[in-house]
């Protein structure tokens, strides 16, 4: 009880202790850490969940004149470890004079493999789905229309009116050096834009489709057979078979990942500058009151323990408050950086993580409590009394 009352309680006159900068302190140095924690986590998980940042697929062929390899093809469409299969068509538009890489895609089996952050994969004629970095640079929301400029395979120009109907993160497919940059189309709607209807129209479509970049995306089963599938393909096809690669721009991030570690631990330190100097000074300023309770009866153990209890309870004060708090700011800030990077904002709690984060408060500040507690229970009750 005393312990607790000492971290709780300012103390009066000489015995004034900072106690609400110290419970500051030590909830602002947990909220912190779990917050570092949880981005740290969610970070970890992106850079291993290609499907999170724009590559859903295992597997990925070139297209020869424009046209799937009929090997590849037949091989694919009969493999049951085969789950997926779209055809993508790569090329660049013009979004208010904003040049973008763009794919137009339509699945052979399954749904398209791309990833959508919100609203749903364009599935008509006149509609785009945009990566969010494209979506900034052009003034574009889900549902607002936009002027999208296409070539035809002359050379000339044309432009057509698109609803954006999703934010998609398609960093390998729309061609483009950045996460989140790209448009999206089915392959129906692109070739409408490029070639106008009228009698020529078909002659265009397959011009288009004969001229395109693109490829062949597959997806697998998960598990040993599924990475059997996809080794057997990289060896049979060698030369049109293409594995999915982690974007540069999300390597690079990627490699920091050791920054909310070392953010961590420096918040832990800034907990411990906190709590010890509390502490210390709590000892020194309540000395008198440490002599009465000797004189009482307490024995050096209680006095120590006091001290412990002291530390303990500011921990805990820490936790209750900072835990929660923390968790909450970890998954906001990590949900507003997902986004602005053009990936599935996919929050990941490291239960664990925040399981031992707590336990190794707990014990630091008791760790931290030794020093003091030591001093306050060899000091000599007399003398303490005749201090005036």
């Amino acid at each position: 009880m005393i312990g607790v009352r000492h971290a709780l309680q300012r103390g009066w006159g000489r015995g004034t202790v900072p106690v609400g900068t110290a419970l500051l302190g030590m909830a602002l140095a947990v909220m912190a850490s779990c917050g570092t924690a949880v981005f740290g986590a969610s970070l970890s998980h992106l850079t291993a969940s290609p499907n999170l940042y724009g590559d859903p697929f295992q597997l990925n062929f070139n297209l020869v004149n424009g046209q799937p390899d009929p090997g590849v093809y037949r091989s694919l469409v009969h493999d049951p470890a085969v789950t997926r299969i779209t055809r993508g068509l790569g090329t660049e538009i013009s979004i208010k004079n904003v040049t973008v890489g763009a794919v137009a895609a339509t699945a052979i089996r399954g749904t398209p493999l791309l990833s959508t952050v919100t609203g749903h994969l364009p599935d008509g004629d006149g509609q785009v789905a945009l990566g969010a970095s494209t979506m900034r640079q052009v003034g574009a929301y889900v549902g607002s229309v936009v002027p999208i400029t296409v070539t035809t395979p002359s050379g000339g120009k044309r432009t057509g009116a698109f609803r954006v109907v999703s934010q998609v993160s398609f960093p390998v497919l729309s061609g483009t050096s950045g996460l989140g940059s790209g448009a999206e189309f089915t392959i129906s709607g692109y070739t409408d834009a490029v070639c106008p209807s009228g009698p020529t129209q078909a002659r265009c479509r397959q011009a288009v489709e004969e001229t395109g970049n693109g490829g062949i995306l597959a997806s697998v089963v998960p598990g040993p057979r599924g990475k059997a599938a996809v080794r057997h393909y990289a060896n049979t096809y060698p030369a049109l078979t293409t594995l999915p690669i982690t974007p540069t721009s999300l390597v690079n991030f990627g490699e920091a990942v050791n920054f909310p570690l070392i953010f961590g631990v420096m918040l832990a330190l800034f907990g411990a500058a906190t709590l010890l100097p509390l502490l210390v000074v709590s000892v020194a300023r309540r000395r008198r009151e440490v002599g009465l309770l000797k004189v009482l009866g307490f024995v050096n153990r209680q006095v120590a323990s006091a001290v412990a209890w002291q530390a303990t309870a500011l921990a805990l004060v820490g936790i209750v408050v900072g835990v929660p708090v923390g968790l909450a700011v970890g998954e906001a800030v990590w949900k507003v950086f997902a986004s602005n990077l053009g990936v599935v904002p996919v929050a990941v709690v490291p239960v664990w993580l925040v399981v031992g984060l707590v336990v190794g408060v707990l014990v630091a500040a008791n760790l931290l409590a030794i020093a003091p507690a030591l001093a306050a229970s060899r000091s000599r009750p007399g003398q303490l009394l005749r201090e005036r």
